[in-house]
């Protein structure tokens, strides 16, 4: 639901844009960002493989005895930690604005998982399947995306407006909806229980 969302701001579709030509470089010639981007691309593959190196059987097998909740905590630590320096980083070397590639195809993958999650929910509800707890999660999840995405990249204006209205009035409401009946399909499971630690 983003009609109004355009790269080039205030443009209408169907209607050519004309832009000022620009000489690329040469990291945008070969779509792999600019020349930090791809030292830390290069930098995070060597720790992965020095880590997997390092990692011996000794130690896989002492956090497989962890237990499952245990080595899930650990491994959520890990991943906050990661995303926390990360967005730092990235917030302070992306640029507010830029020239997306393939976005349409951005936008309809995006739409295309909303219809799809939920055409499987409606299918499972329908087989009294389980799996509608992660499918009605995953379509709450998709429309939140939508309508954050929406609104951050709308141009100012009446674009803007629209974005804010479908996010309020469709989107937001929806993914109320639907997690709230993930949450009423989980409750209701008793087969969706998780199993006992193994400490």
């Amino acid at each position: 639901m983003h009609s109004s969302l355009f790269p080039d701001g205030d443009a209408v579709p169907g209607t050519p844009v004309l832009m000022a030509p620009t000489k690329l470089s040469v990291w945008e010639d070969l779509s792999v960002g600019p020349p930090h981007f791809v030292v830390l691309r290069i930098g995070l593959v060597l720790i992965a493989v020095l880590v997997a190196l390092a990692v011996r059987s000794k130690i896989l097998k002492r956090v497989w005895g962890m237990g499952w909740r245990r080595a899930a905590i650990a491994c959520g630590v890990g991943a906050v930690l990661f995303y926390v320096v990360w967005i730092v980083y990235l917030g302070g070397v992306m640029p507010s604005k830029t020239v997306a590639r393939n976005w349409n195809v951005a936008w309809l993958g995006l739409d295309a998982l909303e219809g799809l999650s939920a055409l499987l929910t409606l299918l499972f509800l329908l087989r009294r399947s389980h799996y509608a707890v992660l499918t009605t999660a995953a379509f709450s999840t998709s429309l939140c995306i939508d309508a954050f995405f929406d609104v951050t990249t709308a141009a100012p204006g009446a674009a803007l407006t629209t974005a804010v209205l479908e996010a309020v009035f469709v989107e937001l409401p929806f993914a109320v909806l639907a997690g709230a009946l993930a949450l009423k399909l989980l409750n209701a499971s008793d087969l969706l229980r998780l199993p006992p630690a193994a400490d």
